[in-house]
């Protein structure tokens, strides 16, 4: 009997580190912080212009995170069998949207699980001849703040004064489409601009879709795969205050009357 207490409390202990290793390595798809996705990957080597074939295929899981702009849905490969690749794919790679001659996602199959596609328009579309489908950029936003300024005597109800701040609002958002969905950019008659399609989670859409009507938004176009910055309040935001400390400690110029003397 005494022999078999300590076997006992081996094993229970073994169990408790097995499923302790388990909910370690399992997938964190609850908080978000590690949400797997199933994509399309070569099940052994692809040569270019050979007819893709089931048994060519395998389903590779990566995070959501580091997924490719341009990877395929596992739930898509039935689309991909038949089609020849542009280039030779090594075993186990990934077989991205560029690599299929002759096949191209609809609007609502970019769309990633779990996320809405939104239309949006900036400001200044200078950046948007520079930007393509699965290209990440980050939104930013002018908006105005009111401030409440207390009198010197503190006897009078304080003033309300409003200043111009500008902030990240979405620091990566990815890009399904540009124009009318064809790749050709129109012009947005009522702004200007040409419509970017973005995709975000329902909040975040819903967040962009009433920041159109209260901010000037703009693009800022971030390097593919770029895991930096990617928390909005990194940032920081700019204020009236920010270029008063820029002038603080710096005495002004005096132009000469002649150029050049």
């Amino acid at each position: 009997m005494k022999n078999t207490i300590p076997m006992i409390i081996a094993v229970v202990l073994a169990a408790a580190a097995v499923f302790a290793v388990s909910r370690m390595i399992k997938p964190k798809t609850e908080d978000g912080e590690r949400r797997m996705v199933a994509v399309v990957a070569a099940a052994k080597p692809i040569a270019a212009g050979d007819e893709i074939r089931d048994t060519m295929l395998k389903m590779r899981h990566v995070e959501l995170s580091s997924i490719p702009a341009r990877a395929i849905p596992w739930d898509q490969k039935n689309r991909v069998i038949g089609h020849k690749p542009t280039r030779s794919v090594a075993e186990g790679d990934y077989v991205l949207l560029e690599d299929v001659s002759g096949w191209r996602l609809t609007l609502p199959e970019k769309v990633g699980e779990g996320e809405w596609a939104v239309p949006v328009t900036f400001s200044d579309s200078s950046l948007v001849q520079f930007l393509q489908p699965g290209t990440e950029i980050a939104i930013l936003g002018t908006f105005t703040v009111k401030k409440t300024v207390p009198k010197m005597d503190g006897t009078e109800k304080p003033d309300e004064i409003k200043e111009e701040a500008t902030s990240v609002i979405f620091p990566c958002v990815r890009i399904l489409d540009i124009g009318g969905g064809d790749g050709i950019r129109r012009e947005d008659r009522s702004s200007g601009g040409v419509t970017i399609v973005v995709s975000l989670t329902p909040q975040q859409a819903t967040t962009l879709v009433a920041a159109q009507r209260t901010m000037d938004l703009y693009p800022a176009l971030r390097r593919t795969g770029d895991s930096g910055t990617l928390k909005r309040r990194d940032v920081g935001m700019v204020t009236e205050k920010t270029f008063d400390d820029l002038r603080k400690g710096l005495e002004p110029v005096s132009l000469p009357d002649a150029t050049g003397k």
